[in-house]
């Protein structure tokens, strides 16, 4: 059990990873970041903190309310989650740096790293469900909202994202007069990020017989 736990872990942190440098892609593409990273990176331009730093604190805050919507129903072990981001929140300032020397000329180019974009941060959330450890801070939210309001998850879902993008929109026009973070790419995000993890998830399954060790 303990191995296997540990494995899980292991795949968790490398979809992390692997989440985080998908992200780093979709900024340097310039065609906007995903609907969950663009209020982060949109302040992140307009502020001495890191994209990491308000990947951190933004996150954090959506535990806290995970915690005052569902009250007694919230587990203990959920406040892990912040650990989770603290770690993704490395991850992507990370990546960053990592993608900092890359110059990217042309739309055309500017498209491929934004797709490219949305297949690692498509292939990080589906070793992240595989590992089946903790969510994102993010979709935890939605899930509580979910459970106390009683609309599906995918409606609250894509109610959530909206907001997201809206929020960092009213955001980049107060503090640059322009749009920062959110362009045609983050709609390509929103659209396809899902439809690839549904591509990846039944194809990873010798994760699971990795986990328990079985042939």
């Amino acid at each position: 059990m303990r191995q296997e736990t540990a494995t899980r872990i292991t795949v968790m942190i490398l979809g992390l990873f692997i989440m985080s440098l998908g992200i780093a892609f979709s900024t340097k593409a310039g065609l906007g970041t995903t609907p969950i990273s663009c209020v982060p990176y949109v302040l992140s331009q307009g502020f001495p903190l890191s994209f990491g730093t308000f990947t951190f604190l933004m996150n954090s805050l959506f535990v806290v309310f995970q915690y005052f919507l569902l009250k007694d129903k919230f587990e203990t072990y959920q406040w892990l989650q912040i650990t989770l981001i603290f770690v993704f929140s490395v991850f992507t300032d990370l990546s960053m740096l990592l993608v900092d020397d890359i110059i990217i000329t042309g739309y055309i180019f500017q498209w491929i790293f934004c797709l490219m974009s949305c297949v690692l941060v498509a292939f990080g959330i589906a070793l992240m469900l595989k590992a089946n450890l903790l969510m994102m801070a993010g979709d935890a939210l939605v899930r509580a909202i979910s459970q106390v309001s009683k609309i599906q998850f995918g409606y609250v879902k894509v109610g959530f994202d909206s907001t997201m993008v809206l929020t960092a929109v009213l955001v980049s026009w107060v503090m640059f007069a322009d749009l920062v973070g959110v362009r045609e790419g983050t709609v390509a995000a929103a659209i396809l990020v899902g439809l690839i993890v549904k591509f990846f998830v039944p194809r990873l399954g010798c994760l699971d017989r990795i986990f328990t060790g079985k042939p």
